[in-house]
């Protein structure tokens, strides 16, 4: 007997690691972007969509009572051209209006682009021969001039195709021809990006330190591919006013240390990443976009995981629920702190029961932990001005930046308006100030520095 109770218990040990195996695999088969930080793109059509809404009967477009936007006129100082048009007759009897005097104007403008064609300008250098001594001497370039076959102009456009606007080397070659007339090779494509990156580096390091010295950063990091052998991170800051990309070589306390700078003391909202703690004089806000993915993989695990995940999600939906009042103005922050306290012991409670209980997932018991140990750092956002719950704004800034080849077979980092090379895992600066439309930026800073040119 004892004997077969002692078989009995090594069956029961050998069954549960292996249900918790099975329970681990299972839970990788479940991974999307729903509850984890994968990319929707990711999903392959493993998630299951909602099923289209069906048809509600009314017209498209605006519905009666919809509030219509008409498109804003051009200011009078911005107009290239204007053109006065007078009645010749009258349209109900044919009176001719030549003579009369004009009443009020119907202002219609149109807009239209130039007709987009190369400037093309040949400089023809003479060689002459000295009559005194007999050598010969050819003319230079004029003071200023490129010292390669395209202007700064079109190397900044070139640069802002490829790089804000996200187009392969090969596209922005075609976009090049079809739109301005211009013959350019692939490898010339990746000089003018170098080149307007180089030109564009001082910029960069002067925002970069701007960012160093906000109140508050939103900071991420993400696996970018490889330069060479190296396995590359995608490093992003960003603030209200600025954003900031470093492309480098690990995602250790060096590199966080890099992005914000030594003794960083503002806000910072970011995931569960341990590099970030280092800043000890900073705040930290942990983003509840992360943890509300974490519970919808324990809400997934089913059994006691699954059953506290959906609890802990109601929760974090009752939390985000008072933080939008507050956004409204129909709570004050007393209120909010008040309202709050009662959902964070709830939270608190369910999680340590995640990470004392005996049926619960390996991963949850991972992420329950490590949740518990940066407690406090989940309700920055309740007492502080300032701070969000979450760290949506890294988002926009990280679907800017693109990794494409290099004639040379390097990798390139690209952004909103520059890039830097990144030549076997150098660090590469890309901060970029918000809303860089405009190709003028980089065409003052082209022209500024006619020498470097590709």
């Amino acid at each position: 007997m004892e004997e077969m109770a002692r078989r009995i218990k090594e069956l029961e040990a050998l069954l549960l690691a292996a249900m918790g195996r099975i329970a681990e695999l299972e839970g990788k088969t479940k991974r999307n972007s729903g509850n984890t930080s994968m990319p929707p793109s990711s999903d392959m059509g493993r998630v299951k969509r909602k099923p289209p809404v069906e048809p509600s009967g009314r017209n498209p477009g605006g519905q009666p009572g919809h509030d219509g936007q008409t498109r804003e006129q051009v200011p009078p100082e911005e107009v290239d051209a204007t053109e006065d048009l007078d009645p010749p007759t009258c349209e109900a009897c044919g009176e001719n209006l030549g003579d009369q005097p004009r009443l009020d104007a119907f202002i219609r403008q149109v807009t239209e682009t130039p007709e987009f064609k190369a400037f093309v300008q040949e400089f023809r250098l003479w060689l002459k021969r000295c009559p005194k001594c007999g050598k010969t001497t050819r003319a230079g370039m004029p003071a200023g001039s490129p010292k390669g076959a395209f202007g700064p102009r079109l190397q900044a456009r070139i640069a802002l195709l490829s790089g804000r606007f996200r187009l392969t080397r090969r596209e922005t070659r075609a976009v090049a021809k079809s739109m301005f007339g211009v013959k350019i090779s692939v490898g010339s494509v990746q000089a003018c990006c170098e080149a307007v990156s180089a030109v564009a580096a001082p910029t960069t390091h002067e925002i970069h330190e701007e960012v160093k010295q906000a109140p508050g950063v939103h900071a991420d990091e993400t696996g970018f591919g490889k330069c060479g052998k190296k396995r590359m991170w995608l490093w992003i800051g960003t603030t209200e006013k600025a954003e900031v990309f470093r492309l480098l070589p690990g995602r250790g306390k060096d590199q966080a240390l890099d992005l914000l700078g030594k003794g960083y003391s503002g806000f910072i909202h970011r995931d569960r990443w341990k590099a970030y703690e280092q800043f000890k004089e900073a705040l930290h806000q942990l983003c509840h976009g992360h943890i509300r993915r974490d519970f919808q993989s324990m809400l997934e695990s089913g059994g006691e995981t699954g059953t506290q995940g959906a609890m802990l999600k109601l929760a974090s939906d009752r939390g985000f629920h008072l933080w939008h009042q507050f956004e409204r103005g129909e709570i004050d922050r007393k209120t909010l702190i008040r309202l709050m306290k009662p959902i964070r012991k709830e939270v608190f409670d369910r999680l340590t029961i995640l990470s004392k209980g005996i049926n619960i997932t390996k991963k949850a018991r991972g992420t329950v932990v490590d949740i518990l140990r940066q407690w406090e750092s989940m309700w920055t956002y309740v007492d502080k001005d300032g701070v969000l719950p979450t760290n949506n704004n890294r988002y926009a800034a990280c679907g800017i930046a693109v990794v494409v080849p290099s004639a040379a077979g390097m990798n390139v980092f690209a952004g909103l308006d520059g890039c830097r090379r990144a030549d076997d895992g150098d660090k590469v600066p890309m901060p970029t100030h918000q809303d860089p439309q405009n190709a003028e930026t980089g065409v003052g800073a082209m022209e500024g520095n006619p020498f470097h040119q590709p």
